[in-house]
């Protein structure tokens, strides 16, 4: 939401302007009214009327009545010395109407106009207040005419009593003074739109308003494109969560600069230096870390930024159950024993189709099971004592900006020699595929369109990308290339699966397509294109690039098998399939062995929660299972990118 503006205004938003009346009124009391012809009169700068109008009334008024009102205006100076003219402050258009009646010959060229002369000072204050009650003047010449009062000397506090007007009022109105003039004139014009002109006072560059409007197709020129567009390359200090950490204060106190959105309800503010914004992170971090350390972490690692992705590479510490009383222990290996020999029982009369008999050993079994698990139930969990000996703490800021910490972590490297250790040397086996190519291919189709809509947003590394495959194909092996330019330089698309072609991720590339193609000039063979792009800000290009990189990505799989490409390219764009995905009975445990929905749910939810489906039909376990992992979004291995 934009800040408003408040004040009392008239209709269009420009302030009513009845205290610099009275003010003027004291100023002209005692000036001198002198009588000049058209030729030494010309409109100053300082008339804060600029918008054109028709003048037929006026000048036919004018031609029937004479010059029923006074100009105002103060003698010209040059290097402080008259110049016999006399600039016009008030009156400009009545002065226009008496020029065209003297270049028609309705008026002699010596026709007397009377001039109340006044200082040059005060020749602003006098154009508002005689401009004020008459036909409405543009908002954009208020400004045009504030900027004016500025730079002639006056306080931005002194404007602000003149106006009536809060000085944070004052500082907004400035701020539209200096968009550029092509786009002010739009503005009058009726061309642009107040949310326009708020969009192009993020930057105070004209070249970059202008490219940024002129970038865009005339089908997609909202504030919020413009928005989009002066921001791209800037960090936003409301929504970037470093930035909310460091906080504006510390930041300029650093010596950095924050380009301030004075239209923002929320004080929102742009950052160009992320160096310096990572820098004071990272310090503010380290002492965190260093009372971590204190604490016993055997080792620290700051991600400022890591998020799921980065978090899952981390395991964790695990635990162990607290050792059960003797008379508990001896519990449940007497009730395991009695639920062994129902096992055999009950096989014994599924074979010979006893279905009664085999229904009421089956509710043995399930009462003897609970009974189990109540008595484990009251075993506390407690750290195991190897793991925590090398377990550390991870440091992040999270979304809302505040400090997190990930406790009781183990790196990957610790965890893959607590693996050998475990098991030895082993001797290497294939194991069987937990999905069938089908289930592979449908998977690995959801996280190549992922991929896609992640990257499209990402520019910065789709030209690292970008860059990498280049680097491959050339320095590497020469491949096949398109002939339709000079670059050969080929793209090709992935074969995708009906069903994923319907998902989230599909949705959001097919979205950014149609957007970028009516960005682009209207024509066939892309005619005209090139000269588009070479005209277009880099923040343009780098969207279309990053478009055009994220359609050729291709995670696709036929058969299941590890993929550390995926798994790299994910973590860079941070990539988290459960935002584009989830594990349903449709579309992922109707296509799985009975045995993978029990691991699946064992892993995701718990052992106990995995339990009942052994007995399930497959059916009844997949939709089971569904409900098991809805609230931990679990992810198969193929989404996964850690």
């Amino acid at each position: 939401m934009q800040a408003e503006i408040h004040h009392t205004t008239l209709a269009n938003g420009v302030p009513k302007l009845a205290a610099i009346a009275d003010a003027v009124a004291e100023l002209t009391r005692h000036a001198t009214v002198v009588t000049a012809t058209c030729a030494q009169l010309v409109r100053s700068k300082y008339n804060v009327r600029t918008k054109q109008t028709d003048l037929k009334v006026l000048a036919a008024l004018i031609r029937a009545h004479g010059l029923l009102q006074n100009l105002v205006g103060y003698r010209q100076l040059v290097d402080g010395v008259e110049t016999g003219v006399i600039e016009i402050v008030a009156g400009g258009r009545r002065l226009e109407a008496i020029g065209q009646l003297v270049g028609a010959g309705e008026l002699p060229s010596d026709y007397g106009i009377d001039v109340l002369l006044v200082t040059e000072d005060e020749a602003i204050d006098i154009s508002l207040a005689e401009n004020s009650g008459r036909e409405d003047m543009h908002p954009a010449d208020l400004y045009v005419a504030m900027q004016a009062m500025i730079h002639h000397g006056r306080a931005i506090e002194d404007v602000a009593l003149r106006f009536e007007l809060e000085v944070a009022t004052v500082k907004r109105y400035l701020k539209l003074a200096n968009i550029s003039p092509r786009l002010l004139a739009m503005f009058r014009d009726g061309e642009l739109n107040f949310e326009h002109m708020m969009a192009f006072a993020l930057v105070d560059d004209h070249a970059e308003q202008e490219s940024a409007w002129d970038s865009l197709s005339k089908y997609n020129r909202s504030a919020y494109d413009l928005r989009r567009l002066l921001t791209a390359q800037k960090i936003n200090t409301q929504s970037d969560r470093l930035a909310r950490y460091v906080g504006m204060d510390s930041f300029e106190q650093a010596g950095g600069m924050v380009e301030r959105d004075l239209f923002s309800d929320s004080g929102t503010g742009y950052i160009r230096d992320a160096g310096l914004l990572e820098k004071l992170a990272m310090q503010k971090l380290e002492q965190h870390a260093k009372t971590l350390r204190k604490e016993g972490a055997a080792w620290v690692d700051i991600m400022p930024r890591a998020d799921h992705a980065d978090l899952a590479q981390f395991g964790r510490v695990r635990t162990t159950n607290s050792v059960l009383s003797e008379e508990a222990q001896q519990q449940v290996d007497e009730l395991t024993k009695r639920m062994t020999v129902l096992v055999e029982r009950i096989d014994a009369a599924d074979e010979n189709d006893e279905e009664e008999l085999a229904g009421q050993l089956r509710e043995e079994q399930e009462a003897l099971s609970t009974q189990r698990a109540a008595i484990l139930a009251t075993c506390t969990k407690v750290p195991h004592a190897e793991d925590k000996a090398i377990a550390g703490a991870v440091l992040y800021i999270d979304s809302n900006g505040k400090l997190a910490v990930l406790q009781d972590a183990i790196r990957l490297a610790d965890m893959a020699k607590r693996a050998s250790e475990k098991v030895g040397v082993a001797v290497s086996k294939r194991p069987k595929a937990d999905h069938s190519d089908r289930l592979t291919a449908e998977l690995s189709s959801h996280r190549t369109l992922a991929l896609q809509a992640e990257m499209m947003d990402q520019s910065d590394v789709a030209l690292v990308y970008l860059t990498y495959t280049l680097l491959k194909s050339v320095l590497m092996a020469y491949g096949g290339y398109s002939r339709s330019t000079l670059a050969k330089i080929s793209l090709s698309r992935p074969t995708l699966t009906e069903e994923a072609g319907k998902g989230e991720a599909a949705a959001a590339v097919a979205q950014r397509r149609e957007q970028l193609l009516a960005r682009l000039p209207e024509g066939s063979n892309a005619e005209g294109w090139l000269e588009w792009l070479g005209a277009q800000p880099q923040a343009v290009v780098l969207e279309m690039l990053a478009f055009c990189v994220a359609n050729s990505l291709d995670a696709t799989l036929s058969r299941e098998e590890a993929s550390p490409q995926f798994a790299t390219l994910g973590r860079a764009l941070k990539l988290d399939m459960r935002k584009w995905w989830r594990a349903s009975a449709e579309h992922y445990f109707e296509h799985v062995s009975v045995a993978r929905i029990v691991k699946v749910v064992s892993e995701a939810a718990s052992a106990e929660a995995a339990v009942p489906l052994e007995k399930m039909k497959k059916k009844q376990a997949a939709e089971a299972a569904e409900r098991a992992v809805a609230d931990c979004r679990w992810l198969p291995e193929l989404l996964r990118t850690a």
